[in-house]
């Protein structure tokens, strides 16, 4: 499993507050506005949840205690609680301020549809819930959708709890075309814990029985298309699914949430997130990455970046924009294009940065070339392809960050550092660890 980047808990904390500014993402429409039934209600604070009828309407913010319509798409980083309009199941949406999920969480967004034998049924499109069993007695029913996938989750008794996420990704050697009519599907990654009590798992070809630890008690598979997902028998849960928050960097985040909820009280979300991106503290710059993001602003994106050189605002914005091209078919063409027509990149560039937001595969590790070219970038004329690269070589060749490249140095700082990176990768080898593999 991938662990993600301590960076990635700040959306989920700002998610809530920002209902002017949350990213379209489609609906299924089940009906006109207004005609649909209500099929769930909002059960947590007003602005935990977000909703929108239609792929064309606004982001609104949901009040507590709101019912919530089939069709509707519902949008959280964090807190929202949905519960089902019979009672009998409580959805909660879940972020991950200690970045310690298996699967990179930055918000949650899902659709509801009219149950049908069911007790709740919803699609869900990116992000991680728990579902609880609620009722007094018997099992509960939940019928999920994630891409073209339905199953049936069985919580068999009260108390009965479960977590499921769910991550799309570009696949690893997902080689970018500019003139490709089509773009590689992302992978779908998908993670089912067991919290409590047990529960049992249909789908269309295989049936699971689960059961909170120690026991079988979670489902993990890197891509939903490809693989027979294993049962893997736990003896405690891990300290990821629990939801307290206990490293400072999450501490800070809930303060920076909090002064953000009370600034957008007086004055437009548009202003609150233009004073993060100017922001001298580190913290709330990589929030308002994740929140542009979140809201196709690239070009503001682009700018948080055209006036940084901190470390951690470029990591963020890696793991942001590789989570931004996951989310749906044809993320990597609008990338481009915009890098293309309103960067003003020029194609090979734009090519560049859009493939290095890409994994490489074992092949591409295994050739001399892919090593020649990161190293070539290290003296791009474009900070962000600098980085790019130098992302991914230390990564790959860990030790060569004893070199002490700085994609942000003087031109001079960084041809030597460059030099000493020809010498722990000549022209025509391999690293060291890759060398007879």
């Amino acid at each position: 499993m991938h662990l993600s980047n301590s960076t990635r808990g700040s959306l989920g904390l700002l998610l809530a507050a920002a209902a002017a500014f949350l990213v379209p993402c489609p609906a299924r429409a089940e009906g006109a506005p207004g005609q649909r039934p209500a099929v769930a209600r909002c059960s947590s604070e007003t602005a935990t949840l977000l909703r929108r009828e239609a792929p064309d309407k606004p982001w609104q913010v949901v009040k507590e205690k709101e019912d919530l319509a089939a069709g509707d798409a519902l949008m959280s980083g964090t807190e929202g609680v949905i519960d089902s309009q019979n009672g009998a199941v409580r959805l909660s949406i879940v972020g991950d301020m200690d970045a310690k999920s298996p699967l990179p969480v930055l918000e949650t967004v899902l659709v509801l549809h009219e149950p049908k034998d069911a007790d709740l049924t919803l699609t869900l499109q990116r992000g991680r819930i728990e579902l609880a069993n609620r009722k007094d007695k018997g099992a509960a029913v939940v019928r999920v959708r994630m891409g073209d996938r339905e199953g049936e989750l069985i919580l068999k008794e009260p108390g009965s709890r479960a977590s499921l996420q769910l991550l799309g990704r570009c696949p690893p050697g997902c080689h970018f075309t500019r003139d490709a009519k089509t773009s590689t599907p992302p992978d779908l990654a998908v993670l089912l814990l067991v919290l409590e009590g047990e529960a049992t798992v249909h789908g269309k070809e295989r049936s699971y029985e689960l059961k909170a630890p120690p026991g079988p008690a979670l489902v993990f598979v890197d891509s939903l298309g490809d693989h027979v997902p294993a049962v893997q028998h736990l003896d405690k849960l891990p300290a990821w699914a629990s939801r307290e928050v206990t490293s400072e960097r999450g501490k800070k985040m809930r303060e920076v949430m909090a002064r953000f909820r009370k600034s957008a009280q007086s004055k437009p979300a548009a202003e609150v997130v233009a004073d993060l991106m100017k922001s001298s503290d580190v913290t709330e710059k990589c929030c308002a990455l994740c929140l542009l993001a979140a809201t196709d602003q690239l070009d503001e994106f682009g700018q948080v970046l055209a006036t940084s050189t901190e470390p951690e605002v470029w990591e963020t914005a890696v793991l942001v924009l590789r989570h931004w091209l996951g989310r749906e078919p044809g993320q990597d063409q609008r990338l481009y294009e915009r890098l293309v027509k309103v960067k003003g990149f020029k194609p090979r560039e734009a090519e560049s940065i859009v493939q290095f937001l890409h994994s490489f595969s074992d092949d591409d590790l295994k050739r001399p070339d892919t090593y020649e070219l990161l190293i070539d970038y290290l003296e791009s004329e474009r900070p962000g392809l600098r980085f790019l690269a130098y992302w991914h070589l230390s990564r790959l060749v860990p030790e060569g960050k004893k070199i002490g490249y700085n994609p942000f140095g003087t031109k001079e700082e960084r041809a030597k550092a460059v030099a000493e990176w020809r010498k722990v990768i000549p022209a025509g080898q391999l690293p060291g660890k890759f060398e007879g593999k």
